[in-house]
């Protein structure tokens, strides 16, 4: 889709600024191109290219066609691209999307597989693998939808993502617009308004009437986009650009430009907003509680009993590019937004969920395995409250170009969706359907128990081809549509059984049940056919065997573990299945987790002379005694042995530091881990640092016991204790988005060094260059000690067909539903504006401390920057913040006085300090009542929680909380009586708050106590 799906999410971009002459190309292009101008600087490129062959414009040329969705070009730059120096993992990635988009499939593979290599941690690799090679399955058309194109309501422009309404559709279109006289600049077109049709014929939805411009005050000049409805028509809640009673509201200024600031640059994020039904018209127009300037939230949909809004987000905390959340209605609002978890969510993009009237949910993703572009997958919510694995629609709905917005009625017969596949009328096109409701339904059995059989692969075989596959759920059930008249065969096969089938023909009955019973394997069987791999595990120090490694090997196919465990001499063994891939993963604790991959594809399993593999496994120890302490300072053991060694953390006195090249000195087992950067005055976390942190991820995947310091820096350009807290900041956003991938806080450590260790020259006063300026600008990663306990080897998630940890509440229960929220009892608080005070829910929820909205600043001066009235302002100075200035509530138009604002070490401050952004800065949050006034109020939260009080004062010292943000995010809340208080995390249940306020005392706060909050009022002790 070459709007709303290209950009990610639809992104109002307001240039207002003039191009000065300029003696080079390049730069007009760059210009161009940072204004979201993708056309125009698609053009200036490519006569930047014919003066000079820059490596920059190839790289930005391929990144214009890809984000206005033309594959062809995009193929064609790419293949340049990566052939340069220059060129970035993600190249590779974008490379091999514009090849599957362009139906080449098996060049397209070869570029994931290299992607995969590359960044392992990365899931989209490996997911795109398996796409292309299902390729032929997914453009086999099962029969069951019959698709037309909605001729009546299509334009030459862009007309997608239907929602049911009345009798008829309410979408969003580029054509017939009210307010024609504004393009953006993306595409240089109208402004996207709502529209509505009819429907003119019950049992055919293509016949429409002609569209007209949906009533009441909900189009305006800006982008309205997608759009739900109650079941009653009353209430809906639609898609906008933040645009609010006649203003618009802009998510930051500015960008890593240093002291040159020739132009500004502003971005408008979409919000939700719901309107009331007022007869015929819409109005009451009002903004969701979780909309934040920082962020994107859009293409929402409502559950039958209105009682769950699902919708996608780039809020910080997800997966991916975008993901799905849900918000539960609370009274009159919506509580905050769970992320779905890695059963729908990917490291890309998933975007226009549907719930359909059966509950099914509907949604479009282009990193699960699909054609191209974006696909549209089904799935369910199951009785342990996870969700059914994905699965594709296949042709003809899918295509090699974007597929997306997909609704049905509440009989499941008919419906529509967009697409701009060719053939239609010249952008997004709305397009309907007719499904055939012939179901199978079957159940897999053990033919000797009759119990049902979880996991068990099952295809829908024609004429020897596989049409349909499916695994069983756990009770052992299957469904596949039919088409009537057919005949069929079922298959149906796990590792460790004999494949079993039948044949059937569907004689137009509706409905058809089948049993597959399948028998186990008699591993005495003469028949058995297996390869054989064995070998030795030796220290890499010594050359001894390793005694008590467990070595793990595991079918890359089917997610199957075996596991043996070696013996004096360090030797193992396993029989292979013939024509599998496999790795194997050697684990023991002091030892580096040591990884190989091997395969039987292409083996004869039957000749003696070629079914045995001889695989040696060396491990290199991790660093021992005298080298090591306990957590609590004592030493560890000695001698080398393992005799004294605690349970707890246990801590190198000489740790494992990368340098700037990614090496660690000599360790051969652990990966290099280059630095990552920061924008100026910034502590997001950029695209290009995204690979090296997956590196980490995947590591510590594979190594579940090491803890991993994350050590992060300024430049020297403001003063002392802002860049403290910046660096702060910027060491908690790296540690926040490992935490998103699985890892559990525990094991990470986030130190903020400001701006005491520079790489260069660059101290105070020192003219320097921004490129030397930006090599200070960075995290560090150190390997620091590790855990004795726990488990030894963790399967990193997504790299197996089967993940086993869907289905058993993994993700909902600390670790994956996280959405902008911690892990466990630690709070998450993002600085520059979500308006999050740092309460997070064991499944990783969180509180917001503003009903989700951003600060502004009125009237306050920076110091080396200038003022702007939209209430942000662009700093110049990576470490100047307000000396004095009003916020304004966003929602309620409540004010805070604050006078001489100062920052300290801790990344919190008693007033508070601002980035570029203008917005409220980490870890600060502020009791409000009605008006502004001081009650105590705590982040609109509901139900009984708990903080630990570390001290209550008028201008505490952060600094000194900084060792215990390994349990807990350290916050302040103004107390009724005027003094600050410190408070560590949010948990839910007094046990959890009780055991981090026993590791807090053992550290010597000694004061600290656990306080009740009650619905998100303070109750005391």
């Amino acid at each position: 889709m070459k709007f709303l799906t290209s950009c990610m999410l639809a992104l109002l971009v307001l240039a207002s600024f003039n191009l000065y002459a300029q003696d080079s190309k390049l730069k007009k292009a760059n210009d161009l191109y940072d204004a979201y101008s993708f056309p125009e600087a698609a053009e200036a490129y490519k006569k930047a290219l014919a003066k000079t062959d820059s490596p920059e414009a190839k790289i930005k040329l391929a990144e214009c066609y890809r984000l206005m969705n033309m594959p062809v070009e995009a193929e064609y730059w790419y293949e340049q691209v990566i052939e340069l120096a220059e060129a970035e993992p993600i190249h590779t990635y974008h490379y091999g999307m514009s090849l599957k988009a362009n139906g080449k499939f098996e060049e397209a593979k070869q570029a994931f597989l290299e992607y995969a290599q590359m960044v392992p941690a990365d899931s989209r690799g490996l997911r795109q693998v398996e796409a292309c090679e299902q390729a032929n399955y997914f453009l086999t058309d099962p029969g069951i939808y019959n698709i037309t194109i909605a001729d009546a309501i299509n334009g030459g422009d862009a007309d997608f993502g239907p929602a049911w309404y009345k009798e008829g559709i309410v979408y969003a279109s580029e054509n017939n617009v009210q307010n024609n006289d504004k393009e953006y600049n993306w595409r240089d077109r109208d402004f996207l308004d709502l529209m509505y049709a009819e429907c003119e014929d019950e049992e055919n939805p293509a016949q429409l009437s002609k569209p007209e411009t949906f009533k009441g005050k909900v189009n305006t000049w800006v982008h309205e986009g997608t759009v739900t409805f109650s079941q009653d028509f009353t209430s809906m809640i639609f898609t906008r650009n933040e645009y609010f009673k006649g203003k618009i509201g802009y998510d930051k200024t500015g960008g890593d430009v240093g002291y040159e600031v020739k132009e500004e640059m502003k971005t408008v994020n979409l919000m939700l907003y719901e309107a009331k039904a007022n007869g015929e018209k819409w109005g009451d127009v009002k903004p969701l509680p979780f909309n934040d300037s920082e962020y994107n939230v859009g293409h929402p949909t409502l559950s039958t009993d209105g009682q769950a809004l699902y919708f996608i987000s780039d809020m910080p905390g997800g997966y991916g590019m975008t993901d799905v959340y849900v918000s539960y209605k609370s009274g009159d609002s919506w509580g905050q937004p769970e992320n779905l978890g890695p059963e729908i969510n990917t490291e890309g993009r998933e975007m226009f969920p549907y719930v359909a009237e059966d509950g099914s949910l509907y949604f479009a993703s282009d990193a699960q395995p699909g054609l191209g572009g974006l696909d549209i997958f089904h799935t369910q919510l199951m009785d342990d409250g996870s969700w059914s694995q994905p699965e594709n629609l296949r042709y003809p709905v899918n295509t090699n170009a974007d597929d997306f917005a997909f609704i049905i009625d509440a009989e499941n017969e008919k419906g529509y969706f967009s697409s701009n596949r060719p053939g239609g009328k010249g952008d997004d096109d709305i397009y309907t359907f007719t499904k055939l409701n012939n179901v199978l339904t079957g159940i897999v059995v053990d033919c000797k128990t009759e119990e049902p059989i979880d996991g068990a692969l099952v295809k829908l075989m024609q004429y020897g081809e596989i049409m349909q596959k499916r695994k069983t759920n756990k009770n052992g059930m299957f469904t596949f549509p039919v088409d009537s008249d057919m005949d069929f065969e079922i298959v149906a096969n796990k590792l460790g059984y004999k494949e079993g089938s039948q044949d059937l023909s569907t004689d137009g009955v509706g409905k058809i049940e089948v049993k597959i019973p399948i028998c186990p394997e008699d591993p005495t069987a003469e028949n058995g056919i297996f390869c054989e791999v064995g070998g030795r595990v030796y220290n890499k120090n010594t050359g001894e065997g390793v005694a008590g490694a467990m070595v793990t090997l595991t079918n890359v196919t089917t997610g199957e573990d075996k596991q043996f465990t070696t013996g004096n001499d360090g030797r193992y063994s396993f029989q292979l299945e013939p024509d599998s891939d496999f790795t194997l993963h050697a684990t023991k604790e002091l030892f580096f987790t040591e990884t190989q991959t091997l395969t039987t594809k292409g083996r004869d399993c039957t000749d003696p002379q070629t079914k045995n593999l001889a695989m040696d496994i060396t491990m290199e120890p991790l660093p021992t005694p005298p080298n090591v302490t306990d957590g609590g300072g004592g030493t560890i053991g000695g001698g080398g042995g393992t005799g004294g060694i605690s349970t707890g953390p246990v801590i190198f006195t000489d740790p494992i530091i990368f340098d700037d090249r990614g090496n660690t000195g000599g360790y051969s087992s652990v990966p290099q881990l280059n630095h990552i950067y920061y924008d100026f005055d910034e502590h997001y976390i950029r695209d290009d640092a995204k690979p090296e942190l997956d590196k980490v991820v995947a590591f510590m995947h594979a190594n579940p016991s090491l803890i991993v310091e994350l050590r992060s820096h300024t430049d020297s350009r403001g003063n002392n204790s802002y860049n403290q807290a910046l660096s702060d900041r910027r060491a908690n956003a790296a540690r926040d988005y490992i935490i998103s991938r699985g890892i559990p806080s525990d094991r990470l450590r986030a130190v903020g060094l400001g701006e005491t260790q520079l790489t260069n020259e660059c101290s105070d006063g020192v003219p320097c260059s921004n490129a030397k300026h930006q090599d200070n600008r960075r995290t560090e990663f150190a390997i620091i000690g590790y855990y004795n306990s726990g488990p030894k080897y963790s399967s990193p998630k997504f790299f197996y067909d089967n993940d086993y940890n869907i289905g058993k509440n993994y993700y909902k229960n600390g670790v994956g539903s996280y959405s902008g929220g911690g892990i466990g009892d630690t709070g998450y608080a993002p600085s520059g504006g979500y308006g999050i005070s740092g309460g997070t829910t064991s499944g990783g929820s969180y509180s917001s401390s503003s009903g989700g909205g951003s600060y502004g600043i009125s009237s306050g001066t920076t110091s080396g920057g200038s003022s702007y009235s939209t209430g942000g302002y662009y700093n110049t100075n990576e470490g100047s913040s307000t000396s004095s200035g009003t916020y304004l509530d966003t929602y309620n138009g409540s004010g805070y006085g604050i006078s001489s604002t100062t920052t300290t070490a801790g990344g919190s401050s008693s007033g508070s300090n601002f980035g570029s952004s203008g917005a409220i800065d980490c870890c600060v949050t502020y009791d409000r009542g009605a008006g502004g006034s001081s009650s105590s109020y705590s982040s609109g939260a509901s139900g009984t929680q708990f903080k630990v009080q570390l001290a209550a004062t008028n201008s505490p010292d952060m600094g000194k909380y900084s060792a215990l943000s390994d349990i807990g995010s350290v916050n302040t809340e103004m107390g009724s009586d005027g003094m600050m208080r410190v408070t560590l995390g949010t948990f839910f249940d007094r046990s959890s708050a009780n055991s981090a306020l026993t590791r807090i005392q053992e550290r010597g706060f000694g004061d600290a106590y656990v306080v009740t909050y009650k619905n998100g009022l303070r109750m005391g002790r």
